[in-house]
């Protein structure tokens, strides 16, 4: 897979990708372009919210759902309209714009989002200091001190709260900033009443011991999280990468499997099936490669799904290649035939 994974990355590389043909995709998956529309309404409503966010005319409200519905839709036009946003003398609206910006690399997320670090508004600094504190070690001295007094300012602020999102926030916010033992009392507490510790309870908890290179303890964690939450598809994804981690792969992509059919439409789960299926079960992997691409039509999944094709023997591989021809390099093909 080292050959695959370099040559994917010339895939997200290269600007010249565009969409593929539903009639195309159909020859080649089953299942036709059922894929294909889905990614057509979901440009269309990334364009819509992104035109409602910048729409004056509309409410404050309007304006403000439209944006933290936006981090489901991250692309060039809701950047855009993010960017404006936090810009606005609209504090709800700046609030909201924050929550938009989630899904972008955190080096752009720096540049938009640290000035509001020291808005004049304590909500939206609280928002700022919530988006950037989860890549808290990552940030160089003068980065962390900027960040310090927002977070605290915020812990305390959910130190007077006992609701159980509230709890689990500080928890998370002692993680990200390297307080371990102390996340740990805390997420402790919340899993002391089984009962009442969500999902995301136990995906924190478990990433408190990752982030220690402890993933025997982490391991041990989820899969008491999982005793309680059976059907929870990221606390199998969470297991399914700590086994990787522990090199069981086996066992790594039963857990990936389970997350993959409980997520259902989620396609980097069943692209991630896929490649952990491929040394398992090759025609577990295949299917997972193409409902991975029938759900997302994305350029780097059908890359994967004609390389598995080719792997395998698959009469569809060079329907595929052809395909993939259409919106990938010359290069990039030439190497896929010869892996």
């Amino acid at each position: 897979m080292k050959a695959a994974k370099i040559l994917l990355l010339s895939l997200f590389a290269s600007t010249a990708i565009a969409a593929s043909n539903p009639a195309d995709q159909a020859s080649i998956n089953p299942q036709g372009n059922t894929q294909s529309i889905e990614t057509l309404k979901s440009q269309d409503r990334a364009t819509q919210l992104s035109y409602i966010a910048q729409d004056k005319s509309a409410s404050a409200k309007e304006r403000s759902e439209a944006l933290q519905e936006l981090a489901s839709y991250p692309s060039q036009n809701a950047l855009v309209a993010i960017a404006r946003a936090l810009k606005s003398p609209n504090a709800e609206i700046r609030a909201a714009a924050v929550a938009g910006a989630i899904p972008y690399q955190v080096e752009y997320r720096w540049r938009l989002v640290s000035p509001l670090l020291l808005d004049d508004n304590k909500e939206v600094r609280h928002a700022a200091a919530l988006n950037l504190a989860k890549d808290y070690q990552g940030f160089n001295a003068e980065q962390k001190k900027l960040l310090l007094a927002p977070i605290s300012e915020l812990k305390e602020d959910l130190g007077e709260k006992s609701d159980l999102e509230s709890q689990l926030t500080t928890a998370n916010l002692e993680r990200w900033t390297g307080q371990y033992d102390q996340a740990a009392k805390m997420y402790q507490e919340l899993t002391s009443k089984p009962l009442e510790a969500t999902e995301e309870v136990w995906l924190n908890y478990a990433d408190n011991f990752r982030a220690q290179s402890d993933d025997q303890s982490a391991l041990a964690l989820l899969e008491k999280g999982l005793t309680h939450h059976n059907d929870s598809a990221n606390l199998h994804y969470s297991k399914a990468l700590t086994l990787v981690r522990l090199e069981n792969r086996t066992e790594a992509a039963k857990s990936m499997e389970s997350a993959a059919n409980l997520a259902e439409s989620n396609s980097y789960f069943w692209y991630l099936n896929g490649v952990l299926q491929e040394n398992v079960n090759i025609d577990e992997s295949v299917k997972s490669f193409e409902q991975a691409y029938l759900i997302s039509g994305s350029p780097e999944q059908l890359y994967a799904l004609c390389d598995i094709y080719i792997k395998s023997n698959n009469d569809k591989a060079e329907l595929c290649i052809q395909e993939l021809s259409k919106i990938a390099p010359a290069d990039v093909i030439e190497s896929l035939k010869k892996s």
